[in-house]
């Protein structure tokens, strides 16, 4: 075979490839997620600035707490994602904060007088008694813990009774999240990081302006700013990018794996399609 007859063959090979990608370009016209293209599903629009979403795999209902236009300032809700039903929880007040305890099926939300238990029944929610913090963020993994506004301490729920968490008492956090091996995350006005139980150990993850924490079914730690959507690799050391998305306000991960997340006015889920991308890849390591 001649070397101009390699050069064509190679010429046209090119040529293809640069057709294909050329096509999935103009074909990446949503948000790509992991190289796939991903579809905006609105589940609620006409919410302002929905916040600290959490989802109970079990029944199906996602929770988030929103700006209302009245002297409640923030309200509790929820959405079926089965059925799309929408509802607020009345007897909260000042609903800001949402957790879920998967495996015993407790919802819990925090207000500004403390924590508040939410009923499937009555679709209701019921102050817990002896609480009365302002509750800015609630996590649960094994138990339930707390920011406190505005000082920014940590706490522990566990067997009626709140009590500080010695592992981030020097600190201020925001935020705050465990993984899969109890170690601590969290946030503040200099950044994201993480205290190691093992070791006790702690590190700087990156200069992170996060807005939620979010686990999906297998336990597994995500993060959103206003820019995207974030994953934590444990196992790695390392954080990922796994999609941008521009002005969001939270994020929580579906049974599925899919990503539901807010916008400023509405509650969106991302369907897959069968396009692939290429994207830049974001990818910052961490020691610790």
């Amino acid at each position: 075979m001649s070397p101009f007859t390699i050069n064509m063959k190679v010429l046209i090979l090119l040529s293809i490839l640069a057709s294909a990608r050329s096509r999935a370009t103009e074909r990446c016209d949503g948000i790509i997620v992991n190289k796939i293209n991903h579809e905006k599903i609105v589940l609620k629009s006409g919410i302002n600035s929905p916040y600290q979403l959490a989802i109970d795999y079990d029944t199906g209902y996602l929770f988030f707490s929103y700006s209302a236009n009245d002297d409640e300032v923030f309200k509790s809700a929820y959405i079926n994602l089965k059925t799309n039903n929408f509802g607020i929880i009345p007897g909260v007040s000042g609903g800001f904060a949402n957790a879920v305890d998967s495996r015993k099926h407790n919802v819990y939300i925090g207000g500004r007088d403390g924590l508040y238990k939410f009923d499937f029944d009555s679709k209701s929610a019921k102050h817990i008694d002896g609480t009365d913090d302002n509750i800015w963020q609630l996590f649960y993994k094994d138990e339930l813990y707390y920011s406190r506004y505005p000082d920014e301490a940590v706490y522990m729920y566990k067997e009626g009774r709140c009590e500080r968490v010695p592992e981030l008492q020097d600190t201020k956090a925001m935020l705050v999240a465990l993984d899969n091996y109890k170690n601590f995350y969290f946030t503040n006005s200099s950044g994201m990081y993480m205290h190691k139980k093992s070791n006790g150990q702690r590190g700087f993850i990156g200069d992170f302006n996060a807005n939620g924490f979010a686990t999906d079914i297998n336990g597994n730690l995500f993060f959103s700013t206003p820019d995207g959507v974030y994953f934590i690799n444990v196992e790695k050391k390392e954080v990922e990018r796994i999609a941008a998305i521009g002005n969001a306000y939270g994020v929580a991960i579906g049974g599925d794996g899919s990503i539901i997340y807010a916008s400023q006015n509405a509650i969106i889920r991302l369907n897959p399609t069968e396009t692939f991308c290429i994207v830049d890849e974001f990818k910052s390591p961490f020691l610790i």
